[in-house]
């Protein structure tokens, strides 16, 4: 089926060296997605973030999937992620090492169940 109301999506994978580091890290999310810059990406177009953690053996990985109303949306805010997640700005976030792969794209087609019927 194909989504009329096309939305930008960025899904993004991180990965962690170890077990530890990635539970830590979700333990801090609050600290770092915080309602103040839900709030500001809310007012720029950003309509949901997911977070996961990936159960796959051998992987400490979680994986982020923001959809936007727009590629407009997606770049205003990448660039107030960019000011927010600076170490001055985020010190929580700072103190994790990850490495970071990124895919974005344009939404082509989609399911959802339709709990009404």
């Amino acid at each position: 089926m194909k989504n009329k109301d096309t939305a930008f999506l960025n899904s993004l994978y991180m990965d962690f060296s170890t077990e530890n580091e990635l539970d830590l890290f979700l333990k801090s999310l609050d600290e770092i997605w915080t309602d103040k810059l839900y709030s500001q990406l809310k007012q720029n177009g950003l309509i949901r973030h997911v977070i996961s953690k990936v159960w796959n053996k051998g992987h400490h990985r979680i994986t982020q999937v923001f959809e936007y109303d727009s590629e407009t949306s997606f770049k205003k805010c990448e660039n107030i992620l960019n000011v927010a997640f600076t170490p001055e700005n985020c010190p929580t976030l700072a103190k994790f090492v990850f490495k970071i792969f990124n895919n974005r794209g344009i939404v082509v087609s989609e399911f959802k169940y339709d709990w009404s019927i």
